[in-house]
């Protein structure tokens, strides 16, 4: 297996230890570094220090709540880029639209599957790398 360093840098902000092991198990092999914070603090820090190539995101997190973490991502000039994937529990009508339109690349409901994990990774990976070859 590749070395962190060859390997893609994701990061899961979730305050849930059992859910960011979770996540690193379903992901073993799968050519992924996998970073974890456990509030919107910490998570932002090292959006910006490690600037992970993709960010899996909780919405109930202590200290901020993750729709809030999600806008300020967005409106950082270091982390905007960077595609955030939501994964949460919580079932709120409306709460994927408008994380979606807060600039969410995906949207997935705890408890999560492996293979749909994967095939979202993938795909919001080859869109994010679509877009940086298109830009001007």
């Amino acid at each position: 297996m590749p070395g962190p360093a060859a390997r893609i840098r994701l990061l899961i902000i979730d305050d849930s230890p059992d859910f960011q092991l979770l996540i690193k198990t379903h992901l073993q092999g799968a050519n992924f570094f996998c970073l974890s914070a456990a509030d919107a603090l910490q998570a932002t820090g090292m959006a910006v220090r490690d600037r992970p190539k993709v960010i899996l995101l909780d919405l109930g997190l202590p200290g901020g709540n993750g729709m809030v973490l999600l806008e300020r991502l967005r409106a950082n000039a270091h982390t905007k880029a960077i595609p955030i994937i939501v994964v949460t529990g919580q079932t709120t009508p409306g709460l994927e639209a408008k994380a979606r339109s807060q600039g969410a690349a995906a949207y997935l409901q705890k408890p999560i599957d492996k293979q749909i994990l994967l095939e979202t990774l993938q795909q919001v990976l080859q869109e994010s790398a679509h877009v940086a070859t298109t830009r001007p």
